[in-house]
């Protein structure tokens, strides 16, 4: 699903809570894909470069292969035609994400703001995680035809945050700082009104709400510090514990009979997030 140029970036609660996840026989393995499409646009060839040496898609790829797919999966990296897009496309079964988008999220995030010593290389490139996560959510709910209960892309939204908040707690934290400031800088440029309160996203401010309140109920030694700042109401602070527990086990259930083992691997989402190193 196109998020358009809009493309505000991550989390909102409203995963699927249903009786229980579809079980489907999950066949012999079906293979993930990653493509680098080479940028016809000059410009793009920087990022082209970049993301390919660091290895992107194949740590993707090793998330994507901890779930027992029924059909194959391509991830890709595409040049847009100037457009910052990122989608999935269930008729090929293709997540793509732009160069375009890359460069979008580059200049939202100033060489100046990254917290406590972070490097503005991880906030990016956590960033790219969390557009390529967000739309292989959306895969994986076509592919794997879990129920969802609610707006697709908040589910979505949820699926990324949730794998990223297995990440060590420093890295996780740069991450969820980046996409703050880039729902922040989206909001900004929100025109509030009938167009957008009736759009199939969330406003950019109720992502990043819902973002904040699931990672300090993951972690609230890490993320204390939104409640003391503000930067979390309290009102909303006092339930994220009881928010993460429930999205959390949620995901599990729904995903248990397609994950290899049966369980959700925190070591793989964390082998597989290497190039943040």
């Amino acid at each position: 699903m196109r998020c358009a140029d809009r493309i505000r970036v991550v989390v909102g609660l409203a995963l699927a809570l249903s009786a229980g996840p579809v079980r489907a026989n999950p066949g012999p393995d079906a293979p993930i894909r990653i493509v680098y499409d080479r940028p016809v646009r000059p410009e793009s060839l920087a990022i082209y470069r970049k993301v390919k040496k660091r290895r992107v898609l194949e740590g993707l790829r090793e998330i994507a292969a901890g779930i027992r797919l029924p059909r194959s999966l391509t991830l890709r990296f595409s040049g847009c035609r100037g457009e910052a897009d990122a989608w999935y496309e269930p008729r090929t079964r293709t997540v793509t994400v732009c160069y375009e988008y890359v460069r979008d999220v580059e200049d939202r995030v100033p060489e100046d703001t990254v917290r406590g010593g972070g490097m503005r290389r991880d906030v990016v490139f956590g960033l790219i995680a969390q557009a390529f996560l967000h739309e292989t959510g959306h895969a994986l709910y076509d592919l794997l035809e879990v129920p969802v209960l609610g707006r697709e892309e908040d589910a979505a939204d949820q699926f990324a945050a949730l794998v990223l908040l297995e990440l060590p707690p420093a890295q996780a934290r740069h991450v969820v700082d980046g996409i703050a400031r880039l729902f922040r800088s989206l909001a900004a440029d929100e025109p509030l009104g009938t167009v957008l309160l009736a759009d199939d996203h969330s406003l950019a401010l109720q992502r990043l709400y819902s973002l904040l309140c699931l990672a300090y109920g993951a972690d609230r030694h890490t993320f204390g510090d939104l409640v003391a700042s503000g930067a979390l109401p309290r009102p909303r602070a006092d339930h994220c514990g009881a928010e993460y527990d429930l999205a959390m086990s949620s995901l599990r259930k729904l995903f248990r009979h397609h994950l290899r083992g049966g369980r959700w691997e925190r070591d793989r989402v964390r082998r597989a997030f290497r190039w943040l190193d």
